[in-house]
């Protein structure tokens, strides 16, 4: 009796619902035109068309043409609104919820399991080539993400994203700025670079590491022959990046003499990584101290020079803070740091100093530790990866 009943209830459901056009493309257009996201011209409505759909294991992907007037933008900016919409109460269990259920197994455990399915948090990601794409997920990214070496090169794991692991290439997108609220995951991560080039360039590597959050986070490395410089203060971060301007104007004459234009064509193996976790304890802009102001002020030019010629000379800046004020995040370094890194923010505002004018998504993040906004040429939302301070012991002591 129980699955005529249950067959008989998603043959209703199913009906209702294509009267009701309460499937996700149905609700899509609902949505669409609940937010405005049609154009209104001689009394008619343009509203997105749908071209089809595509049934995937972990999605569902509808394919839209645009109405003239109306641009990605548009669809991006009501993302959260449309996320929202489609999860706004659980869908009926329709007959294709059925397949594959089996009538000899635990009825109840079976029923369950298509519920769970059903009432998972959807999540959308859009994409725009010639036509929208919205890639509806049935269930959320990983919470979660264990900490995995398999790059090669300059690459570090930068986690996952909906569909794809993803790493960052330090020798082609050579400075990054990382920013998040604090316990969020951007400490983390920081060891995440240092231990991966540790382990895959124990030859090659060097680090100059700059700790203002009194020398906790980068402590455990201080002992690793790769590590030139560890500072926990503005007068010794100064002397450390002093050391740094000048390896890079004896670098620069080097190139000149030989025509070179860069680490590449010198074949210079060796990369040298200033990292800078809470980077607001160099800011000139924030200090009051007229002497230390100054000294700051030298920090800034240097990390900013980095930022500029660094990255052809065999350098890479890492500028990490948890504060991404203007007063900050100097102007020249975020310009010239290509690829941004962004945990959990508290304001809008402050997603914006980071990652672009408009560019909110870091306060709109769920509160999950490692959860980014990773920006290069494009936006990626991501999972970054757990590493565990035992494995990182592991990999100093075996360089």
């Amino acid at each position: 009796m129980l699955i005529e009943a249950l067959i008989g209830g998603a043959i209703w459901g199913s009906a209702e619902m294509l009267k009701r056009g309460q499937g996700s493309s149905g609700k899509l257009d609902r949505i669409f035109r609940k937010c405005g996201l049609y154009v209104k011209y001689d009394k008619k409505e343009d509203i997105p068309k749908l071209i089809r759909s595509n049934k995937k294991d972990t999605y569902t992907e509808y394919i839209y043409r645009i109405p003239e007037g109306l641009g990605f933008k548009d669809f991006e900016n009501k993302r959260e609104v449309i996320e929202n919409g489609l999860n706004s109460n659980s869908e009926q269990i329709s007959l294709s919820d059925l397949k594959g259920f089996d009538i000899t197994g635990d009825y109840k455990k079976q029923i369950k399991d298509i519920k769970k399915r059903k009432n998972s948090q959807k999540e959308v990601v859009m994409t725009f080539d010639k036509v929208l794409k919205v890639k509806v997920f049935h269930a959320p990214l990983t919470d979660h993400l264990d900490y995995e070496n398999n790059c090669q090169a300059w690459n570090v794991p930068l986690g996952v994203t909906r569909t794809n692991p993803i790493k960052h290439d330090f020798d082609k997108i050579m400075h990054m700025v990382v920013a998040g609220t604090t316990q969020y995951g951007k400490s983390i991560f920081l060891k995440n670079v240092i231990t991966t080039l540790l382990a895959n360039q124990t030859k090659n590597v060097s680090f100059t590491l700059i700790d203002l959050k009194g020398g906790l986070t980068f402590n455990r490395f201080k002992h690793c022959k790769q590590v030139e410089n560890l500072t926990s203060d503005a007068e010794d971060s100064l002397k450390a990046l002093g050391v740094i301007n000048t390896q890079m104007d004896q670098v620069m004459n080097h190139f000149k003499v030989n025509n070179f234009e860069n680490v590449r064509e010198a074949k210079i193996k060796n990369r040298h990584f200033v990292i800078i976790d809470e980077g607001a304890e160099l800011a000139p802009g924030i200090e009051k101290d007229k002497e230390l102001r100054e000294i700051k002020n030298r920090c800034e030019f240097i990390l900013s020079r980095i930022a500029r010629i660094g990255g052809a000379l065999g350098y890479r800046l890492i500028y990490a803070t948890q504060t991404p004020y203007s007063e900050v995040l100097n102007h020249n370094i975020k310009q010239n740091c290509d690829a941004k890194l962004c945990f959990k923010l508290q304001t809008d505002k402050a997603s914006e100093v980071v990652l672009g004018e408009g560019i909110t998504d870091a306060h709109h993040l769920p509160f999950i530790k490692g959860r980014a906004v990773y920006l290069i040429d494009r936006k990626y939302i991501v999972q970054t990866p757990m590493i565990e301070n035992d494995y990182i012991e592991g990999v100093i002591e075996d360089v």
